[in-house]
């Protein structure tokens, strides 16, 4: 196991995201919004969204307890997603934290660790993610490599927990222009998922430095997981080089 996140950042707001497993390319599309509202957590559709109608041609049929009969719902939202984790009083939960970068005795509210762990259940296709809206200067996030099945040029026998991985934006990508691809030593092993998009264009515009490492390798034969702990600087220098420096 490589290192954990380190900084941990408290959001406003977490993006749901939802995955058309009917189609082709099991494309995920922006359905939602968990907003804190000063002492409740408010769950928000854009019903005039494009994407959501895209969504809803595919069979997004809302929230389950949430319908889209309303734009907005605060009824017992933040116990509804929390559902979707394991009881903190588990005696594994100190591993749960673990499988996504979560240091065991970290302090995270049950808000953040919606984002931080994405809360993805089986069979619904419901995942949250964190925006980091306004981060520090220096942070980390936990990504699964998207595609890794069918785009990676290595096998997952090829990889190592630890071992570098680069961001290479594809502006020239038919499919989605603000594609990041991710590689090992100039070889392909996917993307990064379309929820995490905009926060690393963002970051990347203003001049921050993106690290990743293999943290974790599971699943199966068939449908190997892959993911990828990065780490952002904001500054510009790399995190190696800030490491040296403290």
């Amino acid at each position: 196991m490589t290192r954990l996140i380190e900084h941990l950042v408290e959001p406003h707001r977490l993006l749901l995201y939802w995955q058309a497993r009917e189609s082709k390319k099991r494309s995920r599309f922006l359905v939602g919004e968990l907003v804190k509202r000063e002492d409740k957590v408010v769950m928000v559709y854009d019903l005039d969204s494009p994407e959501l109608a895209e969504a809803k041609r595919l069979g997004f049929r809302g929230y389950p307890a949430f319908p889209m009969r309303q734009a907005e719902h605060s009824h017992q939202v933040l116990e509804a997603f929390t559902r979707r984790l394991p009881p903190r009083s588990r005696r594994d939960f100190g591993r749960y934290l673990e499988l996504r970068a979560l240091p065991v005795n970290t302090s995270i509210s049950d808000f953040a660790l919606l984002g931080y762990s994405g809360a993805k259940l089986p069979n619904d296709g419901f995942e949250l993610v964190h925006p980091f809206d306004n981060p520090p200067e220096v942070f980390e996030v936990l990504i699964e490599i998207a595609g890794f099945r069918h785009e990676s040029q290595l096998e997952v026998t090829d990889l190592q927990t630890g071992g570098r991985v680069q961001f290479v934006p594809e502006p020239e990508n038919s499919f989605d222009a603000s594609a990041i691809r991710l590689e090992s030593d100039g070889r392909k092993l996917g993307y990064v998922p379309r929820g995490h998009l905009d926060m690393l264009h963002r970051m990347l515009e203003d001049g921050a430095t993106l690290e990743g490492e293999v943290f974790r390798i599971n699943g199966t034969s068939e449908r190997p997981l892959v993911y990828v702990l990065t780490h952002i600087l904001k500054g510009g220098f790399p995190v190696h080089e800030l490491r040296m420096q403290a």
